[in-house]
């Protein structure tokens, strides 16, 4: 048991009555709860106020006494209203150190999010690790810095249960939720704030007096989960990790937080996460890369991707949960854009999560006036009470919902003068008083819940101007004109909504609703553009060549030179671009016309590498301006790294570098420190670097002669 200080002003917040005159005490004496909440909850309000003999927190004996007198007299005073589980989402939330609760709405006129407070106001403590009891319908929390345990009641009042025994010590509950059969409040241990780590979870047991705690550590991991919630559908554990920005599995047998998810940079920080009867998941946080929490996300749990779906007020230091565990209805339309006498399919998916069979429902729905029902696809038997085939009222009663999903389909026709915008909205009846008695149907297309189905129906009307009207060789045309409904004929005799193009000719195409026709053509033709860049080519090294494209087309003309050696073109969006290769190559020219046509041509530069240098094996340096220098020579002129002349007895006795073959000047005159050397046989080493940094070695022997 930690050791701590309780604050009687959170119980005083409950029992504002207690200092209330007698005469104006209202006492709610109907109350069918009022005995079970008078047993677990006076004792502690009784310990709280009074105190004990050894207690320091004992109050005066006369406000003890009245409490003592209402309570023992009126225990209805104590009883809590429970909620009504229609899958609402409720946020608390802590400003000022004192969390209040909301439900939360989306505007169905802005699209926003929006918060109702609920009436108790503030709680006078911090609420945390919160989730919805199916089985009471009543919200479980724990106090976020003593981890007490509190139930909350659809006015948003707390009421204390004390602390659960063997609670452990932690800086913070954050995350938490009720386990589907109710037995179980399940919250995690979280340290360290956001750069800290979700140590374990505990099992709080709702059921058992007391309320034993269970503690299950997690191994050592770097996250922080700030909310859970259980999906109804397979009852797994879900958590938003802050710290990773990624969807978690809590594995609550093994004591284990799975990562099957890649992070995902559009959440940041969501403090609360819940699900709908549809096993949908949504969040409540701040985007990524923002402080505020003021973004209502859905979660693909398959997937882990996030997507915004609204914006709503800050609520920092938050916690949530929904009761995912009732009956929904979805309503979509198919297809949602219609035409006259054309037909639309309503598909109604209802979700039943209440854990059990719905019996003795009544599904009622009135489609638009003059909107006649042609089919019925109905699996949950029932009677068809009113309307049915014919009419544009659709009601069966006396039918059973089983758990999980099911479908029912209705196919209406669309009369002959109908235009505009048109909503309905479809009512299940008989549900019991705990899940609201009724259900809307609701437009899956929106965020906002329980809004109406609409669909538009718009006159019929075909054209086909608005796709190309040229055809580029080898390219295609697929026509494909936006006609809410009817039935399609091609002038091929094809009846498809459209139709490919490979060649130009003049196309039309009837679209037809029942009641009216409309026709539409289009002629296409057919723009040539060809390229040719002729032959591949040869070039010696060294050597430069210009590129010649030669075209058939619709100028003006796009240019797009590609290669893998681009830095050597002298341009690349030019008609010619001239080039001096190093090495082989294939160059891509890709042209576009005024039509927009495009063709592709290319060609391959070989480039032959003369690696021949020509090396005297005499010369007479004797003044007579013939042969008087040795130097090497080739076609074109090469960069020498190195020239060294050696005498028969290994003396260097000439060195040259950096200079060029062809060069006379830059030769041996055969001397050596400015001395004539006598004839003889010499020795050369001569290291040529070529244009493509290649370095080839040539060595022999030459003859000095006079």
């Amino acid at each position: 048991m930690k050791g701590k200080t309780q604050h009687p002003a959170r119980y005083l917040s409950l029992l504002s009555f207690w200092a209330t005159p007698l005469d104006k005490m209202v006492l709610d004496t109907e109350s069918t709860e009022a005995n079970t909440e008078y047993t677990e909850f006076f004792p502690l309000i009784i310990r709280s106020l009074c105190g004990s003999v050894s207690s320091r927190r004992t109050l005066c004996p006369e406000k003890c006494l009245v409490v003592c007198f209402w309570a023992l007299f009126c225990p209805a005073l104590f009883s809590q209203q429970p909620f009504t589980c229609r899958g609402s989402f409720y946020l608390a939330i802590a400003p000022q150190n004192s969390s209040s609760l909301y439900e939360v709405q989306i505007s169905q006129a802005t699209g926003n999010v929006t918060f109702n407070g609920l009436p108790a106001g503030p709680v006078g403590l911090v609420l945390n690790g919160m989730g919805f009891r199916s089985t009471d319908n009543f919200l479980y929390a724990v106090d976020s810095d003593l981890g007490d345990l509190y139930r909350i009641d659809a006015t948003g009042a707390a009421f204390p249960l004390g602390e659960p025994d063997g609670m452990p010590a932690s800086a913070s509950y954050p995350a938490g939720d009720v386990t589907p059969d109710g037995r179980f409040l399940v919250v995690l241990s979280v340290s360290g704030g956001f750069n800290g780590s979700t140590e374990s979870i505990i099992f709080i047991d709702l059921e058992t007096p007391g309320h034993p705690a269970r503690t299950v550590d997690f191994p050592p991991n770097s996250s922080a989960v700030y909310d859970i919630a259980f999906d109804p559908e397979d009852e797994t554990l879900y958590g938003w990790d802050a710290l990773n920005q990624r969807l978690v599995i809590i594995d609550t047998d093994a004591g284990r937080i799975n990562t099957p998810f890649p992070p995902d940079n559009t959440g940041g920080t969501l403090g609360s996460v819940f699900f709908d009867a549809f096993g949908n998941l949504y969040g409540y946080g701040s985007a990524f890369g923002s402080g505020i929490q003021n973004t209502f996300f859905s979660i693909d749990k398959a997937t882990g991707d996030v997507t915004i779906e609204a914006t709503g007020p800050p609520a920092q230091r938050s916690d949530g949960c929904s009761c995912p565990y009732t009956v929904q209805m979805k309503k979509r339309a198919v297809p949602a854009r219609a035409i006259p006498c054309s037909e639309i399919t309503y598909y109604f998916e209802i979700a039943n999560a209440s854990g059990r069979v719905q019996a003795d429902l009544t599904f009622d729905d009135t489609f638009p006036e003059g909107f006649l029902i042609t089919a019925i696809d109905n699996p949950l038997g029932g009677m068809a009470a009113a309307g049915g085939i014919g009419a544009n009222r659709l009601r069966i009663e006396d039918f059973n919902l089983p758990e999980g999903r099911s479908v029912l389909a209705v196919t209406v026709a669309v009369p002959e003068d109908a235009f505009g915008l048109y909503k309905n909205q479809a009512l299940l009846s008989g549900l019991p008083e705990g899940l609201g008695t009724v259900a809307v149907s609701d437009n899956p297309a929106t965020v906002i819940r329980d809004d109406s189905t609409a669909v538009f129906i718009d006159s019929l009307f075909v054209n086909l101007e608005q796709f190309p009207g040229a055809l580029c060789p080898g390219e295609e045309i697929t026509l494909a004109p936006e006609v809410s409904g009817g039935s399609f004929l091609w002038n091929d005799g094809s009846a498809g909504p459209s139709l490919t193009v490979t060649q130009g000719g003049e196309y039309s195409v009837t679209v037809s609703s029942g009641c009216d026709e409309a026709t539409a053509s289009a002629v296409i033709t057919e723009n040539m553009i060809t390229l040719d860049l002729g032959p591949d080519r040869e070039i010696r090294l060294g050597d430069s060549l210009a590129l010649q494209p030669n075209i058939l087309g619709s100028p003006p003309y796009a240019y797009a030179w590609l290669s893998d050696t681009l830095s050597i073109l002298s341009c690349t969006s030019c008609p010619s671009p001239a080039l001096r290769p190093l090495d082989d190559g294939i160059f891509y020219l890709s042209v576009t016309d005024a039509n927009g046509c495009t063709a592709v041509d290319s060609v391959a530069v070989r480039v032959i590498k003369d690696r021949k240098v020509y090396i005297p094996n005499a010369f007479s340096p004797n003044g007579d301006g013939r042969n008087d220098t040795f130097y090497p020579l080739s076609r074109r002129a090469e960069e020498i790294a190195v020239f060294r002349i050696f005498s028969r007895w290994g003396e260097l006795v000439f060195e040259a570098a950096d200079i060029y073959t062809n060069d006379s000047k830059s030769g041996w005159d055969g001397t050596f420190e400015g001395k004539s050397l006598a004839p003889g046989v010499f020795t050369y080493v001569i290291d040529v670097r070529f244009l493509d940094g290649f370095v080839q070695r040539f060595a022999g022997d030459v003859q000095l002669a006079k």
